[in-house]
């Protein structure tokens, strides 16, 4: 029932296997029996096995033939969300971000070398990059994910890029090691990030890193919009100070919890 991965750590190949339905069911949506045993290659009794046991612990419901993630993944992504002191020092924040901006402002953490999409404020104008509540994004291609870069060691910033590589998303993606050091560089002389469509053509984002009080990275946030409203004019003299300014509060309100 078990077996090793390249890291050496044992596995059990039904509980990989459940995670990967799971991930699959997210992605591509309803699905029935037959396409989930196809899927993955595996017997319909195999895959029907796997279906139930989810279904009967409500990770997973069946509706009309065809099985779907449950909204208890709803209710565990929320409550850890809502736990995070970021989250619960910088919401107000990032609300007042977005009125004062009229942009959409954000707050991301990082986790497992992903920049974790935390809660988006949005306006009745804002247009941005559509990432999802909770999406994991690559770090080099977002302002979020590089302000928080700039504050990690060198070597932490290699070991992320050893694990998660650099993929273009668009033409102005980083895709060089050594380039992306030099902009991690200007990020921490400046104390914030940019992104100018490289995550999403035709929209950019400048963010700032928030640290504890030992100088840790706690997260970082950010104010996105199209890059027709995003010059860098504005950015320096209206939006990377607003940023600044939030992080300072932001910083304030952790260190007092």
């Amino acid at each position: 029932m078990s077996e090793n991965d390249p890291s050496g750590a044992r596995q059990l190949k039904s509980v990989s296997r459940a995670f990967d339905i799971v991930e699959y069911l997210r992605t591509e949506g309803p699905a029935t029996l037959s396409a989930v045993a196809e899927e993955f290659d595996t017997p319909m009794s195999t895959a029907h096995i796997h279906l139930v046991t989810l279904v009967e612990n409500d990770y997973v419901i069946k509706r009309d033939g065809r099985y779907e993630c449950s909204f208890l993944f709803l209710r565990t992504g929320g409550q850890l969300r809502d736990q995070l002191p970021l989250y619960q020092a910088a919401k107000s924040e990032i609300d007042d971000l977005r009125t004062q901006s009229g942009e959409i402002a954000n707050v991301g953490t990082e986790q497992n070398g992903y920049m974790v999409q935390l809660y988006k404020s949005e306006g009745p104008e804002s247009i941005d990059d559509n990432a999802a509540l909770g999406a994991h994004l690559y770090l080099h291609n977002t302002a979020l994910g590089k302000a928080m870069l700039s504050q990690f060691s060198d070597e932490r910033v290699e070991a992320i890029l050893d694990l998660r590589g650099l993929p273009a998303l668009t033409e102005e993606s980083i895709v060089d090691r050594a380039a992306l050091f030099e902009e991690l560089a200007e990020t921490r002389e400046r104390g914030y990030a940019v992104n100018r469509g490289e995550h999403f053509v035709g929209v950019s984002a400048v963010a700032a890193p928030i640290l504890s009080n030992s100088g840790g990275v706690v997260g970082a946030i950010s104010i996105s919009g199209p890059l027709s409203r995003m010059g860098d004019e504005r950015i320096e003299e209206t939006l990377a100070p607003a940023i600044l300014n939030k992080k300072n509060i932001i910083e304030l309100k952790l260190s007092q919890r």
